[in-house]
């Protein structure tokens, strides 16, 4: 098959395109699946290579905070030099970088290539949307393959624990990173067949320091928001991140505005679909990830699951729901409109949370069953809806900043909810913890009070009946903290859904915002185009 050189238009039948979208999903999935495979593996690079708790945290973050630092910068990358080369580079990355983490000998060792590894899923991210943008030009047949490049993303959630379970339960934990090889060979030789490239025909030379004062901007506040519940959110050095984000994306912006080849048009986020979608975006993930994050600790840690249990029963259901409702996702946007779908998914996230937050110690599991369920619906019909109005807000020349907006929202979103569900679901277990009946040391009762993982391990050097009271008082002082912070949770997600359903254009408002200049002219359009 012969592709166009980039910059002409070049006209592809149904099944190409279908074809293209089938590979860009597969580099998706590699990258989604990723995450979840490792926090399965956690409890085995302690015991494989002496990983301490600070050193588990850095395997994680090290990946997060490369892969959201560089998001702004690899979606320019793609505009300017063309994302069919980004995508593969990021995929050559990716690939070799996973085959060396699986030899690491060191946590450090393991943390250095995680970290590599962000660069790659930076790269291979945004290239996968603003490609599938570029290639599905017809509105109704881009607003499915951006429910299934969706769906494709949430599938990875479920794939990643069950298969990191099923691989350990035979494999050594190197078997977690070596398995993305093959997939990525796969990728690489369907990609160079059958996806074409494009980029941005009116960019101009790279803005370095552009690139330089985002990546750093962005890396400084994820660190403080990784790093807050651990070391205080009043301590010098987290404070210390917040304010050096602070003026590193100030002086980002400073500089967009003076230079005259930006990175990132600052006219986009002139258009209000595109800063309200992201707006209700970050809020709802946070809402949404901090529900999911603690629920799951819940189940390993108060009802006893496995890892392997855990990642069936949480993520089963969502993907059941999800492969059923999200190809008829595009459908109820185009029916109802953007605003509401995004509204929608919102309050859904907060009446997921809210029936989660029912759960016990001795609850069973169907109101977990049913909460899941719902939150699925809740990323079905929100994560395509708010996906669409991100990227269709801007002309299709940048769709890579628009990908890398959309996927930054995420990234912050999930850091955010990890980072305030985590904090206030301790605050609320020190609160909860009543130590009457207890009798023991000053120090055990100390660490005891201060974390359920305190417990857990003071309980082991008690006898059976003292292990018992304690663990009964660390369990309900766990889900009270849980309890709390899913309050919280629905209440954001309440408000996400409040400001979408006031902020987001319908299709008419957007008919009249077509200005008089071009760009303003360009965002119109396009906002017309999107909301129908």
């Amino acid at each position: 098959m012969r592709l166009e050189p980039v910059g002409r238009e070049h006209e592809q039948g149904a099944a190409t395109r279908w074809a293209v979208l089938g590979v860009l999903c597969l580099s998706l999935l590699v990258v989604s699946i990723d995450g979840g495979i490792l926090n399965v593996a956690l409890p085995t690079l302690v015991r494989e290579l002496g990983a301490t708790p600070s050193q588990l945290q850095w395997i994680v973050d090290a990946y997060t905070l490369v892969f959201a630092g560089l998001l702004l910068t690899s979606g320019n990358l793609g505009d300017r030099f063309g994302r069919r080369g980004v995508l593969t580079v990021g995929l050559l990355l990716f690939g070799a970088s996973s085959l060396l983490a699986s030899t690491s000998t060191t946590p450090s060792e393991l943390i250095a290539w995680r970290a590599a590894m962000g660069v790659g899923a930076a790269l291979i991210m945004p290239a996968t949307l603003s490609i599938l943008v570029n290639v599905f030009t017809e509105e109704r047949a881009r607003r499915r393959a951006i429910a299934y490049w969706s769906l494709m993303n949430a599938t990875g959630a479920f794939v990643g624990p069950v298969a990191g379970g099923l691989l350990l339960r035979h494999f050594w934990w190197g078997s977690c990173f070596l398995v993305n090889v093959p997939v990525v060979i796969v990728a690489l030789v369907l990609q160079r067949l059958v996806v074409p490239t494009s980029r941005n025909p009116g960019a101009a030379h790279f803005d370095l320091l552009g690139a330089a004062l985002s990546t750093a901007g962005l890396a400084s506040l994820l660190w403080a928001v990784i790093e807050g519940p651990a070391r205080g959110w009043g301590s010098v050095v987290v404070v210390g991140g917040f304010v050096a984000a602070a003026a590193l994306l100030a002086a980002f912006v400073s500089w967009e505005r003076r230079v005259s080849s930006p990175m990132i048009d600052l006219a986009t986020f002139r258009a209000p679909q595109l800063t309200a979608a992201a707006i209700a975006m970050t809020v709802a993930f946070i809402a949404m990830t901090g529900s999911m994050f603690l629920i799951v600790q819940s189940l390993q840690l108060v009802k006893g699951y496995s890892p392997l249990t855990a990642a069936f029963a949480t993520s089963g259901p969502i993907t059941v729901v999800n492969f059923l409702l999200m190809p008829r996702a595009p459908a109820l946007t185009e029916r109802f409109g953007a605003r509401w779908m995004v509204a929608a998914g919102a309050a859904l996230v907060a009446v997921a949370s809210l029936v989660i937050a029912t759960t016990t110690v001795h609850s069973g599991y169907a109101n977990l069953f049913v909460g899941f369920s719902v939150m699925a619906c809740a990323f079905s019909v929100f994560v395509p809806a708010s996906t669409e109005a991100i990227m269709t807000a801007v002309p299709k020349e940048m769709s890579g900043g628009a990908s890398a907006i959309n996927q930054s929202t995420r990234q912050l979103g999930q850091a955010l909810g990890v980072a305030i569900g985590g904090s206030i679901a301790a605050s609320g277990y020190r609160a909860g913890f009543v130590t009457a009946g207890l009798h023991l040391p000053a120090a055990a009762l100390r660490a005891a009070s201060s974390s359920i993982t305190g417990a857990i391990a003071v309980g082991r050097r008690l006898g059976t009946g003292s292990r018992q009271v304690l663990l009964g008082a660390a369990h309900a002082a766990f889900l009270h903290g849980v309890r709390l912070a899913l309050v919280a949770a629905a209440l954001l997600a309440c408000a996400s859904a409040v400001y979408a359903s006031r902020a987001i254009p319908s299709g008419r408002a957007a008919g009249r915002a077509r200005g008089a200049d071009a760009t303003d002219l360009l965002v119109a359009e396009e906002l017309g185009e999107g909301l129908g």
